[in-house]
């Protein structure tokens, strides 16, 4: 393919690369005297400055040619037939891939001018179609990247059932290249959710009820950013085994003499005093990396393991608190029924429930948080916030719990509601949402 640039300047253009007459030089020569101009300050100082080796070396100097107009438009030309001589494939009838000879009609390229049989890109597309690849689909030649468009791909395929998958994974494709959508990762949900500003914060899908992270599509995880929370459970189904070894293996409460403990670092609960929640707080050796490789390998799975444990006991109240939950919705639909009053009545019990299993879920996420955090003042800061929001978890579980276990609202009956206590479990909600609030604005992942 050659390329013919027909020049549209005029020769006065072309005179412009030229030299001008002797007497427009001396002019303007004059009127650069007179100015005082020193553009030609460069010229003629080689000469008077002398050299002090024969390798010295000017770091001004470059080498540079002046074209005129038909000078560069040649270059230009032959730029352009050496990169059309590097695209042109070679004029076959054999294919590439399977080395038969065909007709001209049945061999099909892309703009790469990489030509193929029909038969192969037939058997390319839908094998690529059925691995669920949609503008994945790229051309078979070797170290060729160009993508296939879908006008191309759709006359390959067979059946209609394919066509139908292939229009949902380029529509998938679309989506996820699209920095304001995302798709919902629930089963067969079509639903797609749309931000002003892409970030890692809970999303719920409208249909399936679905929560998530829009940035990565995992499980909601505030405090802890997408790429943290990836490295947390990448580590803990690496080391579950030994997590599970040692929690099988440790006695974590006593049937017989009720000894009082805390269930978090197992300690007696008297020698907490004031400081109860600094078990929530992972004390480092400081010493450690003077100490042999067999006893920094101990201290760090001694520091796992005081995370995971967290994280794991956590979890599991999250998941009593959803029965708590549950039993309360049964409770107040049976009140309800038995004119013991109305919801609005007893909306807050199922407010306060509800709050318990927020509040219960950032916390869980703190620790892979402080896990990965390094030490210092900011870290501190994390620390206590976390502590503080545990104490009025606690507090806001154990007044839930007595709540639930009322039958109904009568005022002045030991052991049932009164109107102190409805005030002081919404007070308890206030203050534990605040501890929630604040710990996610100074932390979670802008």
């Amino acid at each position: 393919m050659s390329v013919d640039m027909n020049s549209q300047a005029s020769d006065s253009n072309e005179e412009d690369f030229g030299v001008n007459s002797e007497d427009e030089d001396d002019d303007e020569g004059e009127d650069e005297e007179d100015q005082g101009d020193i553009s030609t300050y460069y010229e003629g100082v080689a000469s008077d400055v002398e050299q002090q080796s024969a390798d010295s070396f000017d770091p001004e100097e470059y080498l540079f040619t002046c074209l005129t107009y038909k000078e560069s438009q040649r270059v230009l030309i032959e730029e352009v037939n050496t990169v059309a001589a590097a695209l042109k494939a070679p004029q076959s009838l054999q294919c590439g891939v399977c080395l038969q000879i065909v007709r001209r009609d049945s061999l099909l390229a892309l703009p790469c001018q990489h030509s193929f049989c029909k038969g192969c890109w037939e058997q390319h597309c839908t094998v690529l179609v059925k691995d669920g690849l949609g503008v994945g689909i790229s051309c078979m030649a070797q170290d060729c990247s160009l993508q296939m468009p879908e006008d191309f791909v759709l006359p390959l395929l067979p059946g209609e059932e394919l066509k139908d998958k292939y229009r949902r994974y380029l529509f998938r494709d679309y989506v996820e290249s699209h920095f304001q959508l995302q798709l919902c990762p629930g089963a067969d949900c079509p639903i797609v959710i749309k931000v002003e500003e892409p970030r890692a914060r809970r999303v719920q899908c409208i249909r399936c009820r679905e929560v998530f992270c829009f940035k990565c599509r995992q499980l909601y995880h505030a405090p802890t950013d997408c790429a943290t929370i990836r490295r947390w459970l990448t580590k803990c189904a690496d080391d579950s085994e030994t997590a599970n070894y040692i929690s099988a293996h440790t006695k974590d409460q006593c049937s017989k003499c009720k000894h009082d403990f805390c269930w978090m670092c197992l300690g007696d609960w008297k020698t907490h005093g004031s400081e109860y929640y600094e078990c929530s707080r992972y004390k480092e050796n400081p010493d450690i990396v003077n100490q042999s490789q067999q006893a920094q390998a101990r201290e760090a799975l001694k520091k796992y393991l005081f995370y995971f444990e967290r994280w794991e006991n956590h979890n599991k109240s999250l998941q009593l608190e959803v029965q708590t939950y549950q039993r309360i919705q049964e409770k107040i639909q049976e009140r309800v029924m038995n004119n013991l009053g109305t919801w609005i009545d007893w909306q807050y019990l199922h407010n306060a429930s509800r709050l318990l299993a927020k509040c219960r879920y950032t916390l869980q996420y703190t620790y892979p948080y402080a896990y990965y955090m390094e030490s210092g003042s900011r870290k501190k800061l994390f620390e206590y916030q976390q502590a503080q929001l545990e104490a009025e978890i606690e507090n806001l579980s154990w007044k839930v719990e007595r709540a639930d276990s009322y039958e109904r609202g009568v005022v002045g009956v030991e052991g049932e509601l009164t109107a102190s206590d409805r005030g002081d479990l919404e007070n308890q909600m206030h203050i534990a949402e605040k501890k929630r609030r604040t710990l996610l604005n100074g932390f979670q992942d802008t």
